[in-house]
């Protein structure tokens, strides 16, 4: 493919399809709106391709979901922010209060109400020498967005590489003035298939994470680091998600889910240039996807407010355990605790992220 996909489906104004394929007969999809993560086409034997990553196939579809963040970039900030504010230089910023988590609604979620994921991104397809096809996606976005200071030109990149089911995913993100960034792809993934409903919570978890970043009651850290050694959420040497929630606290039990971000462990292999994450795996067929990074964090989401409202590829309705979102970023509410690794961005220090998804079946 040489150039952009104006496919039936996502033909409106400004919006198009991007398709990834390499030797294996493997497909990745991306559209521009959100710089979205669409699809994950793996090739099977039987000639059925198994779609691993929850989307839809027409724009209408995400415009209308009630899960806003399908597949999406998200940011500038991904996560909450207390109070829907902070301060860099001694300047306060105040932003949306556009949670609906927590009683009465007063933190910033995911950039606001306008943000990254709500954006048609300039779109562009290129090769690499080695034959790997790259769908490009730029956006910018003017001081004072969201309420956010500086002039901020983003840039995302995911490669589908030509020998393997591996998705690269590369982030920058370059500012004319201190600013703040923290951007996160928000995909449901099924190693299963997408058309497994509510399988997922039986797929055997493990994440490289001895701690995670401890919450309050409207899930905005505290600034503590909490040992997870014994805890349901451990995952650190493989569980099920059914496993964890069924060993949860009250709160689990009653969602049926959790959202955490967990501190990966500082261990960064010589073949990659990031460490390994996560591993989710359905016991059945033997299929997985390893997550490898360079950012610090991992937000685990297990889509447990999805209702079934969503329908998605193949009319397949999208309900809590359908898929599950493993989001790289940085820690959240990072800029009101100094204690956090800092996520501000300067000129002379753009930001960088560099995101490895590999797909395989266990031999």
């Amino acid at each position: 493919m040489d150039e952009l996909e104006f496919c039936a489906g996502f033909e409106s104004a400004g919006a198009c399809l991007i398709t990834l394929r390499n030797r294996l007969g493997s497909q990745a999809a991306f559209t521009n709106y959100g710089a979205r993560w669409v699809d994950m086409a793996l090739a099977d034997p039987s000639g059925n391709p198994l779609r691993t990553v929850l989307g839809f196939d027409i724009l209408q579809a995400y415009l209308d979901a009630g899960e806003k963040y399908h597949g999406a970039i998200v940011g500038r900030v991904c996560g909450r922010m207390k109070n829907a504010a902070f301060t860099l230089d001694g300047l306060t910023y105040r932003l949306a209060a556009n949670d609906a988590y927590g009683d009465p609604v007063k933190n910033h979620l995911h950039g606001g109400l306008q943000a990254f994921h709500n954006r048609f991104w300039n779109a562009g397809f290129r090769r690499t020498p080695n034959g790997s096809d790259c769908a490009v996606f730029s956006l910018f976005s003017p001081d004072g967005d969201e309420g956010y200071p500086g002039n901020l030109q983003v840039a995302v990149t995911y490669t589908l590489l030509h020998d393997s089911d591996t998705v690269v995913m590369e982030c920058r993100a370059y500012s004319d003035r201190p600013t703040v960034v923290n951007l996160t792809n928000h995909a449901f993934f099924n190693p299963a298939g997408h058309g497994n409903a509510m399988c997922v919570a039986d797929h055997r978890l493990t994440l490289a994470a001895d701690r995670m970043v401890a919450c309050d009651d409207c899930l905005i850290p505290t600034g503590r680091l909490t040992p997870l050694a014994g805890t349901y959420a451990d995952f650190s040497r493989g569980q099920t998600l059914a496993d964890a929630i069924a060993a949860g606290d009250a709160r689990v039990r009653s969602d049926g889910g959790f959202t955490i971000a967990y501190v990966l462990n500082d261990e960064t292999p010589q073949t990659r240039p990031c460490r390994f994450a996560a591993r989710l795996e359905d016991p059945g067929s033997g299929r997985y996807l390893e997550l490898f990074t360079d950012r610090p964090s991992l937000q685990l989401y297990n889509g447990y407010f999805m209702d079934g409202s969503d329908i998605g590829h193949d009319g397949v309705p999208y309900y809590a355990g359908s898929g599950v979102a493993l989001e790289p970023q940085d820690f959240p509410d990072a800029p009101n605790h100094p204690e956090f690794p800092s996520i501000t961005v300067m000129p002379e220090h753009p930001y960088r992220q560099h995101t490895e998804y590999v797909f395989g079946k266990r031999r």
